[in-house]
């Protein structure tokens, strides 16, 4: 499918304004989505930096008031009674020793051990376990100070211990320790702005996040990486996961960070709307400056493709109405000046046409009394009527009849082709059998072709109606066509006419076994400028000499038969393989009923014998040698 020129500058003159201003505003949506993406991630490494910092700054908060602890002389004399973990009235003073200590620190976490490990008081809002916390207490009674993440069920604590000594000798230790939930989680999201969650496994022990679907979604969401989009029920995050500080790698023990994407990119979304809007106007100004260009560029273009267009049809007065003076204004004033050239290039070349017609018409007419007065003086000295005549005078006289049957045919095809240059033919349509009419066209062929030895085949459609046409004319056509498959098929080829109906159509195809047309010269067969011949094998027209060329007219002379009877010819032909032309002329075939003799009478009325509808396969190759 061809796209007209007009749609052709359309496209580039929107496509160029609109992928310019699309990808002008893409690359700002794509920089700026981009860039606020960045700010996030730094948003979330500095939230994580804050929690680390915070972390820090308890597990020091944690260890100076243990260290206040452990040194203070009521804390330690109280380890050093001599009585043991089981005596009540010992756990009873260890008890109240570290609640009075406990109201000054203030921690989620306190409690005290003797010199084994065995757990004396527990004073802080929480309590650890023993499994736990045991190797903590552990590390703390071999003399040495431990901070670290005290992991119980549901819960995170903070925590330093430290061993009590005296005189050189560990009697006991102190826990402290601080909660990592809610609390914290608010502080620093006041802090950073941002969201915070702290999971132990797949269980949350903190979190800023106010719906306990969040929190849901959240662990469902973090097999994802350590940083991604995670969407919530509360709307989009971008998330950061890290490890607790102070935990065991691999443990699960985690903090989530996460910023809000709806909050953060709110900007962004008014941005790409205020973008599409821009985006809107720019397809609309490059639609209009489109259709501006195309009507510029395009109209002016078509008013000259119209001009050439009116002028094959003869009209060389077409307005062209184009007075820019750019280039298209250039182009029109030569167009104008080329019109008028060809209008009298055209003109005298009519001129040329109507006076060679003329001429042939003329020398056609004038050659006819010569020809007529020789045939006649021929005819009285072949039969005696103006004395004897002798064998070689009989055998010149047959020959003076053969050319002069010669001239008139040639002199009967010049006349018939200058009427078919200057005027359609006139048509006698009378009723003809198909079958008789193809006989006389093989007749006529054959008759010429003396000394060829090609067969020449003739099959007509059985029960193939009479049809009303111009029958010698038609017969005439085909004859033309047989002529010049004989010539240029070998001898020992053949030549087969078909004739068949369909629907209201005669169809009639000469095949021959030659040796083909080229397909370069096979479109112009039937132009009457263009002859199919090489001067080196001209021949005689008398003739059908194998690859000879007589003058060239029995082509176009039947073309312009079948073209003068609304029909067609075409030709298909394969070099070394021979050719098939097609005849279709439209034609009314008479039915039975409605048929009537050539003298007018009606059907049933005694005529004439006439030739069958069928013409059975005839070969005439002897008939050609013998002629």
């Amino acid at each position: 499918m061809t796209v007209p020129l007009r749609w052709k500058i359309r496209l580039l003159a929107v496509l160029a304004p609109l992928a310019l201003g699309l990808g002008t505003l893409w690359i700002v949506n794509h920089s700026v989505a981009k860039r606020a993406r960045a700010d996030i991630h730094q948003q979330l490494e500095t939230a994580a930096l804050v929690f680390r910092n915070v972390y820090g700054s308890r597990s020091r908060a944690l260890e100076m008031a243990a260290e206040v602890i452990v040194r203070d002389p009521r804390f330690f004399s109280a380890l050093t009674l001599p009585a043991g973990a089981g005596d009540r009235h010992f756990r009873a003073t260890v008890s109240g020793v570290a609640h009075d200590f406990d109201r000054i620190a203030r921690t989620d976490l306190f409690e005290v051990f003797d010199g084994r490990g065995r757990l004396l008081a527990s004073v802080g809002s929480g309590v650890s376990s023993p499994r736990p916390r045991r190797e903590l207490v552990r590390e703390a009674l071999r003399g040495r100070s431990v901070s670290g993440l005290l992991v119980e069920r549901g819960a995170h604590y903070q925590v330093t211990v430290r061993p009590t000594r005296v005189d050189g000798r560990t009697v006991g230790a102190v826990m402290l320790g601080t909660r990592i939930g809610d609390e914290l989680a608010g502080e620093l999201r006041a802090l950073t702005g941002g969201e915070i969650t702290f999971l132990s496994g797949p269980v949350v022990t903190g979190s800023s996040l106010r719906a306990g679907g969040d929190r849901l979604a959240l662990r469902r969401a973090l097999d994802k990486g350590s940083e991604s989009e995670v969407r919530l029920a509360s709307g989009s995050y971008l998330t950061l996961v890290g490890p607790i500080p102070g935990s065991a790698p691999g443990s699960g023990q985690s903090y989530v960070l996460q910023r809000s994407l709806d909050v953060e990119l709110a900007f962004l979304r008014e941005l790409q709307g205020g973008l599409a809007r821009i985006a809107i106007l720019v397809v609309v100004v490059a639609i209009f400056i489109g259709f501006v260009v195309a009507r510029e560029v395009v109209d002016p273009i078509g008013r000259l493709v119209r001009g050439a267009e009116e002028i094959e049809r003869g009209n060389y007065d077409y307005p062209l109405e184009v007075r820019a003076r750019d280039e298209i204004g250039y182009l029109t004033e030569r167009f104008r000046h080329m019109r008028e050239q060809e209008r009298a290039y055209v003109g005298s070349l009519e001129e040329v046409a109507r006076l060679k017609s003329q001429f042939i018409s003329v020398a056609s007419h004038e050659l006819r009394t010569p020809v007529t007065i020789i045939k006649c003086y021929s005819e009285m000295l072949a039969d005696g009527t103006l004395g004897p005549v002798t064998p070689d005078q009989r055998k010149a006289l047959e020959t003076i009849e053969g050319g002069l049957g010669a001239i008139v045919r040639i002199t009967e095809d010049a006349t018939l082709l200058a009427q078919m240059e200057s005027e359609r033919p006139t048509l006698t349509l009378e009723e003809h059998e198909i079958a008789a009419v193809v006989e006389a066209a093989m007749n006529a062929a054959v008759a010429e072709a003396v000394g060829r030895s090609v067969a020449v085949d003739v099959a007509v459609e059985p029960g193939l109606r009479p049809a009303r046409l111009d029958g010698p004319r038609i017969s005439h056509a085909i004859a033309n066509l047989i002529r010049n498959a004989i010539r240029f098929t070998p001898d020992g080829g053949s030549v087969t006419v078909r004739a068949r109906g369909e629907r209201s159509q005669l169809v009639i195809e000469i095949q021959d076994t030659g040796i083909g047309i080229p397909e370069d010269k096979r479109e112009r067969l039937f132009d009457r400028s263009f002859m199919l011949r090489d001067p080196r094998h001209h021949h005689s027209s008398r003739t059908l000499e194998f690859n000879s060329a007589g003058l060239g007219l029995g082509l176009p002379i039947a073309g312009g038969i079948v073209e003068a009877h609304g029909g067609t010819i075409v030709a298909e032909s394969q070099v070394g393989r021979g050719s098939t032309f097609t005849i279709r002329v439209p034609v009314e075939f008479i039915k039975p009923q409605n048929r009537r003799s050539r003298t007018g009478a009606p059907a049933g009325a005694p005529r004439e014998p006439e030739l069958s509808g069928v013409a059975e396969p005839v070969d005439y190759e002897k008939r050609s040698k013998a002629a």
